[in-house]
């Protein structure tokens, strides 16, 4: 039976193998030392244990396996947040059902301390028994599954509960769980220096929820507001970016790798700002970080490195010699440009502030027209044949980068 079947026929379904050993192990110590900073609460559900609600790297998770969850059992997810637990000794966990907000809930595993693992128990009709090793998780419908545990007989158990509801359900409005966004609680604001730093190095992975596939070829990925929208750039951030060309001059967008490039207007047209790594730019460094290491664990599967060099700042107009535009190309070739892996473009602008312009994507021999919405973000293999067309009015921005492994593309 698939995972779905087993869902709809008993309510709950275990997935094998949803994190490494390595990762569970990170993430408790993680959880211990939120326990240690002070940072964790008691609760009156299971008064002897330490808790934390929508912590940032464990909401990261939560929105990491909205869409695979979903995919194994037919449903559109949408986060709600996550709820962490230290479960201590004699901790009873009473049958209950939960809130709206909780429609669809994991509990997944990280560690534990005890001769074996706390099982959890579903149904009170069937009393049916999951034991749930470490990286493992079971998924359930919460509102409707009675859920438990008799009194635990170990140290300690660190428990992550990842809750979500059905796109398409009476409960949609419980996306973020009323929050402004996630990694915060209910009526907090997050300041830019709270932002926890996501690497590429070890981003969150999945290797049974997300099967790897060398049959499957990655191909051009779209992040708007149907799709994975916390991802996008507010419009706030876009003003951001743009408004750092205030005190520069650009240079011609030119054709080639660095230090190689030629300039030919005929082919490319644009005006180019490149954005360092430092104090004023590491946020959208990290905000490119984040979305790369989320897309490349769950769509390309690459080895990569991360970032590189500068970010580039693209702007197209009207007042160049010859309207901006960049014709058909790739970004992948000989020299630096051979560990080119994903290319990444965020559209900057609104679409009403020009006409023309377009980003094509030549995705496997059909072509992929992009949003024009602003905030949203394109990644496609940088051996992908793609173009924009020429400005017609207005002017466009557009933030670049792209991604590169150690090796050629593997």
């Amino acid at each position: 039976m698939t995972p779905k079947n087993v869902f709809d026929q008993q309510g709950y379904v275990v997935l094998k193998d949803a994190l490494s050993k390595q990762q569970c192990q990170e993430l408790t110590d993680y959880m211990f030392k939120l326990h240690e900073e002070g940072k964790t609460e008691k609760d009156e559900q299971c008064p002897l244990s330490d808790s934390i609600y929508g912590d940032p790297i464990f909401d990261d998770l939560l929105q990491k396996f909205a869409e695979p969850i979903g995919q194994h059992i037919g449903k559109k997810l949408l986060p709600t947040y996550t709820y962490a637990r230290i479960y201590r000794p004699g901790e009873i966990l009473h049958p209950h059902k939960d809130r709206p907000a909780c429609q669809y809930s994991a509990t997944l595993t990280l560690g534990y301390d005890a001769r074996m693992v706390w099982p959890i128990y579903f149904d009170e009709q069937k009393e049916s028994i999951v034991h749930l090793e470490v990286g493992e998780l079971a998924v359930y419908s919460g509102c409707d599954v009675m859920h438990w545990r008799p009194a635990f007989k170990g140290k300690w158990q660190v428990q992550v509960f990842l809750h979500y509801v059905d796109a398409n359900g009476p409960y949609a409005s419980e996306h973020k769980d009323g929050r402004s966004e996630f990694g915060i609680k209910k009526g907090e604001q997050i300041q830019s220096n709270q932002r926890k730093d996501v690497h590429f190095h070890q981003p969150i992975r999945n290797g049974i929820m997300i099967p790897s596939n060398d049959k499957d070829f990655p191909g051009y990925l779209q992040i708007a507001s149907d799709n994975m929208p916390e991802l996008m750039f507010t419009k706030e951030e876009c003003e951001k970016i743009t408004s750092l060309t205030d005190e520069f001059y650009p240079g011609a967008a030119s054709i080639g790798t660095s230090g190689n490039g030629t300039l030919n207007r005929e082919i490319r047209s644009a005006q180019i700002y490149l954005l360092d790594n430092d104090n004023e730019n590491k946020w959208i460094f990290d905000k490119v970080a984040q979305i790369v290491a989320i897309c490349n664990a769950g769509h390309f599967d690459y080895e990569i490195m991360g970032i590189t060099h500068s970010l580039q700042l693209i702007h197209y107009t009207t007042n160049d010699p010859v309207n901006g535009h960049y014709n058909w190309h790739i970004d992948s070739g000989p020299g630096e440009a051979a560990t080119r892996k994903i290319s990444f473009t965020a559209q900057l602008s609104p679409p009403d502030d020009y006409t023309g312009c377009e980003l094509h994507v030549n995705d496997h021999a059909g072509t992929r027209l992009a949003t024009k919405e602003q905030g949203s973000v394109h990644l496609f293999p940088s051996y992908m044949p793609h173009q924009v067309t020429s400005i017609e009015s207005g002017e466009r921005w557009a933030l670049v980068i792209w991604v590169h492994g150690s090796r050629r593309f593997r």
